[in-house]
């Protein structure tokens, strides 16, 4: 960039004699999302739709298929069930309900090339690529299941299993992304700027007009919910104390509301309380989130390339041997 402004060619000084120098505009750090986080409430709804759309779709099975029925009756003499012939692995439904889980399976690829490619960089903002890869890694693996009639075995139960063991991981991995602090577009921010920002939400906190009963609620609040300065963090503290923070935030909204202050102050100090206590936590726990978050990349990664493989080969099988058919 410096050797860029170096090869601009400089105004006649006859121009700009007299005139002070213009200042340079301030560089302001990026701000990360508000608390709980723009990016934890976007993952929420992801959860929220995902979860919808698996419960519609287990209920049309079970009720409007006679899954409820035929997945209850025992595998000895399950081929004798009026609806063996749609929702065996094999059958219409079952066959359809496996294409479409390994098609959602492999939706949850994109992300992972938009983030290794430099050339997509600019391509949609990172967290709508997770947004995506979130949703399709829910509903895959629910898919699969109903395609597999809840009958394991052979080498497509190790795929199956680990599959499960790939879908719990994930759960973990988006804990541990959404307390890694970052701008509104994903963009991951340095120590230093987290501090900038916890610092600019106290100032507005201590800048609100807070009678003293208030101020030393919120005081309380904040030390209890963001960790003991210098203390090392725990990873049970990691991932249980968003429980007890929130749990904390309930009972402190209901103090302010007894202690006489107006809603409108009650609401704004408890806003600013919030996100000055969730960034405290994030920077408490950041060195913390960041080696958690590393090794769960070790785990996560080969059992997602060993489960592509095993799909690869059962999908390769039941060609080979025409199973993959949707006619008896």
């Amino acid at each position: 960039m410096g050797a860029h402004l170096a090869s601009v060619p400089s105004p006649p000084i006859a121009r700009t004699a007299g005139r002070p120098a213009p200042r340079p505009a301030p560089q302001r750090a990026p701000q990360p999302a508000a608390a709980p986080g723009l990016a934890a409430r976007i993952l929420g709804h992801v959860l929220l739709i995902a979860a919808a759309f698996c419960a519609l779709l287990i209920v049309a099975v079970l009720i409007g298929y006679g899954g409820w029925d035929y997945y209850r009756t025992p595998l000895a003499t399950r081929g004798y069930h009026p609806a063996h012939s749609v929702l065996r692995p094999s059958g219409a439904i079952g066959l359809t309900l496996g294409v479409a889980g390994m098609v959602a399976m492999l939706s949850t690829l994109p992300y992972a090339i938009r983030k290794r490619w430099r050339l997509l960089s600019k391509l949609g903002q990172m967290k709508h690529w997770l947004e995506i890869h979130i949703f399709f890694g829910i509903v895959g693996p629910v898919l699969v299941t109903l395609h597999t009639a809840l009958k394991f075995n052979g080498l497509i139960s190790v795929g199956y299993w680990l599959m499960m063991a790939v879908w719990a991981s994930g759960f973990v991995g988006r804990y541990l992304y959404v307390r890694i602090p970052k701008t509104i577009r994903g963009v991951e921010l340095s120590r230093v700027e987290v501090e900038q920002h916890l610092s600019t939400v106290e100032a507005q906190l201590a800048a609100r007009p807070l009678p003293p009963a208030v101020q030393a609620e919120l005081d309380a609040f904040h030390v209890a919910a963001s960790g003991k300065p210098g203390a090392a963090p725990g990873v049970i503290d990691l991932f249980l104390g968003e429980l007890r923070v929130r749990v904390r935030l309930l009972f402190l909204r209901r103090q302010l509301a007894a202690s006489g202050a107006s809603l409108a102050v009650v609401h704004d100090a408890i806003a600013l309380a919030a996100e000055r206590a969730a960034i405290a936590r994030r920077l408490h726990h950041l060195r913390r989130t960041h080696k958690l978050f590393e090794l769960w990349h070790v785990f996560h990664r080969p059992l997602v390339y060993v489960m592509f493989v095993l799909v690869a080969m059962h999908v390769g099988i039941a060609l080979f041997f025409g199973y993959a058919r949707l006619v008896s």
